[in-house]
């Protein structure tokens, strides 16, 4: 027989679907009885109707009433007085509790193997059923596709729980309606298989599986935790150690993705990297160890999820994790830092679990709930959930009702919200297994455009966003300069969280290919939204590179006009469009055009300049790339972007971490760094080279870095000139924010 798809009935080979069997719902083991034979079902008629008679069953089945009252009548009889018989209580018939038909079954690995998941009872049931197909042939299975039906009408015929709705399917079917059978079975007799039979709207029957009970979790992860030296890494958290929105429990990581339906197995293979007291962690590093770590495991979708506990950053306290999103290893590693949380404190071990359920969500797939409009597709906005996927701090359930962080964690359940239950149970598998599609992408049946102006903005704030350079040739990096400017005093976000690769921000470009990508930056990262008070006229700027996206790669690979808009979420929910940049993007002119073109655009140099350089041998031919640049085309003007990567990447250490959790640390090579970023700097200084705002990072960095290898006038001259460069390009005063000086300087 032959099966086109796995929602359709099997056909003989004249096509013809063949007769079914007697019966396809698999037959209810007899309920527990007791020995005189009476059902001990709490939906069955009391026993004393189903005998027919009054009097109750005892534990051992005899019929103790009239046992004894035909004693008595013997004995009044044979005595000549009447006798009235001792009223005997009757034993309540104490219910049996059922087991839920929630959780994950599976039916046989032939042909087509389905996973089921059944949700209409038990912790917070959503009254919905998913399931995902495997193409079974020989010794291969492979993923075909999922469903899910949002909204199922659950009966009890027949002593069978009955769930039925219509699916939503990732490929093309007219058998759509799904209906599944359950036995009742009660807590001491093994669980019943799940059935299920497809048919079309109009009633026509289509295939059937049967299930077997597989466990109570809709989903399984396997979680590996790796641990910095000198670092306590979470372990649990009780709720009711502070003021909270829900019942007091011991909470860990794994106990609040089971209380959502996600069991986490905690593989125990973790290991502790033995760094320095005083290591800091970069990007580069930590894409690094993420990338060596996923090197022993098959790079493909599946289950897994990598978590560090780190000490800290470069980017500063502020920062509490970062999520990794690459092409190939999309949203399979995570780290969060410790260095503010370390402390075992009621309100730090809060801290603790909601960073690394937070940080986790992420890798399933999650969006922070204030910016849920900018998913492929769309979602609302939600700054007044209650979730694990918030910001206390930009907690906003509207109405004049209490915000912000004390009002969060005062009403806080400690669960996600009903939306994000939903995707964690029944999304589409490869919308929530790591390695699946890339972050922020659903199940997109629709193409991203670009935001609409709102209808109405009171809010006292305007975005402007230009591109650098001005007219690039096919494979100059582009960099994206936006400025926020604080029309009304009000409380915003500082310029550096303006960065997209924070989250506040969103970026969407419309390219020639006719195509809009709405930009997901390849290393996301979460960190405590501080709040500026900002004065009217004030202007924050920031720039960032947007040249390389963990979806689509690279963008700007084809010549022709690109268009580009940004949207950024305020603290109190406002959502602030900004203008459109126009930029074009034109044909080389030149073989060697062609040549720098050629490396600039590979896959692997646009993750060596999003992390502007790396030692990990995982982006070795980029960083080889970008070497030749500066060696076989020194005079080109696109060398000042291989430079800028290369020397960044020399000014700073690097941690490689082993497979054995052991590190080796290289250290800065300053010589390097001065060789390569002085002539980028210098190259910058007019109209061409880097962009005004990146070229003050750089020297700002290059200061810092000076500074911790003990010249100190080296650093302090390095700053100087900048601030120097800062006024003579008229820069706001809030780019001097680039050249603060380390605490430690």
């Amino acid at each position: 027989m032959t099966v086109l798809e796995p929602n359709a009935a099997p056909t003989t080979g004249d096509g013809m679907i063949p007769a079914p069997r007697e019966s396809t719902v698999p037959q209810e083991e007899p309920a527990m009885a007791a020995a005189g034979g009476i059902v001990a079902d709490p939906s069955a008629a009391p026993a004393a109707e189903a005998t027919g008679g009054s009097d109750a069953v005892d534990a051992r089945g005899g019929a103790i009433g009239t046992v004894v009252e035909d004693w008595l009548a013997d004995q009044s009889t044979e005595a000549g007085i009447p006798v009235t018989p001792i009223p005997i209580p009757q034993r309540p018939v104490l219910p049996v509790r059922i087991r839920q038909a929630s959780g994950r079954y599976r039916s046989p690995a032939a042909g087509f193997q389905l996973e089921l998941r059944i949700d209409v009872d038990g912790r917070r049931p959503l009254k919905k059923i998913s399931g995902d197909y495997f193409s079974v042939s020989g010794a291969t299975t492979s993923y075909f596709g999922s469903w899910t039906v949002d909204a199922v009408t659950t009966t009890v015929t027949n002593g069978a729980l009955v769930a039925v709705g219509t699916a939503r399917c990732t490929w093309p079917t007219t058998f759509t309606v799904a209906r599944v059978t359950i036995p009742r079975r009660t807590i001491f007799q093994s669980p019943a298989p799940a059935t299920i039979q497809w048919s079309t709207p109009s009633g026509a029957i289509g295939a059937t599986y049967t299930c077997a009970p597989e466990g109570a979790a809709l989903r399984v992860v396997e979680l590996e935790q790796d641990v910095e030296a000198g670092v306590t890494a979470f372990t649990s958290y009780d709720t009711g150690s502070l003021p909270s929105g829900g019942p007091a429990r011991t909470l860990t990581a794994a106990a609040a993705y089971g209380e959502a339906g996600i069991q986490v197995l905690d593989t125990g293979g973790g290991n502790t990297i033995a760094t320095s007291s005083n290591h800091v962690w970069n990007n580069a590093s930590l894409h690094g160890a993420m990338t060596a770590h996923f090197s022993r495991w098959q790079e493909r979708a599946q289950f897994k999820v990598w978590l560090l506990h780190a000490q800290r950053h470069e980017l500063g306290t502020g920062l509490r994790g970062i999520m990794f999103d690459q092409q190939g290893l999309q949203r399979q590693g995570c780290a969060s830092f410790y260095q503010v949380i370390q402390a075992g404190t009621p309100q730090n071990l809060r801290e603790q679990l909601y960073v690394a359920v937070h940080e986790l969500g992420h890798c399933f797939n999650l969006f922070h709930s204030f910016h849920k409009a900018f998913m492929t597709p769309p979602l609302p906005n939600r700054p007044g959930a209650l979730s694990w996927m918030n910001y206390p701090q930009n907690y906003n359930p509207g109405g004049g009702a209490p915000s912000g962080a004390a009002a969060f964690w005062g009403a806080f359940p400690f669960q996600f919200d009903d939306l994000e239950l939903a995707h964690l149970r029944h999304g589409f598998r490869d919308n929530v297994i790591m390695g699946g599609t890339p972050f922020g992408t659903g199940a997109a049946v629709e193409m991203p455009v670009q935001p609409s102006d709102p209808t109405t903005d009171t809010s006292g704030l305007r975005l402007r966003v230009r591109t650098s350079p001005e007219r690039p040739v096919l494979g100059t990096p582009i960099v994206l300069e936006l400025a926020l400017t604080v029309d009304r005093g009000q409380q915003v976000h500082p310029a550096e969280l303006l960065h997209p690769k924070y989250g506040l921000v969103q970026v969407t470009i419309s390219r020639p290919r006719g195509d809009t990508i709405v930009h997901r930056p390849p290393v996301l990262h979460c960190a405590e939204p501080e709040l500026l008070q900002a004065a009217p006229g004030q202007v924050l700027p920031v720039s960032a590179y947007i040249g390389y996206d963990a979806a689509a790669g690279q963008l700007f690979e084809d010549p022709g006009t690109y268009r580009i808009r940004a949207a950024y979420t305020a603290p109190d929910g406002s959502v602030v469009v900004s203008d459109t940049a126009t930029v074009r993007v034109w044909g080389t002119r030149s073989a060697e055009d062609d040549a720098v073109a050629g490396l600039l655009l590979g896959e692997e140099v646009g993750m060596a300049m999003t992390l502007l350089g790396s030692d990990a041998p995982a982006l070795g031919s980029g960083m080889a790339a970008l070497e030749e640049i500066t060696e076989e085309h020194a005079d080109h003007p696109n060398a000042v972007y291989a430079r800028l990567a290369l020397g960044i990447n020399a000014a700073r250490p690097y941690t490689a971490v082993e497979p054995d959790g052991s590190v080796a640390v290289r250290e800065r090579d300053l010589d390097r760094a001065d060789a390569l970023l002085t002539p980028a700097i210098d190259a910058s200084r007019g109209e061409g080279g880097l962009d005004d705002l990146t070229v003050l990072q750089v020297m700002g960095y290059l200061a810092r870095s000076h500074a911790a290898e003990g010249d100190g006038v080296g650093a302090r001259d390095l700053r100087r000139d900048a601030t120097r460069l800062a006024e003579e390009k008229e820069l706001p005063g809030a780019a001097l924010g680039l050249l603060a000086e380390d605490p430690a300087d």
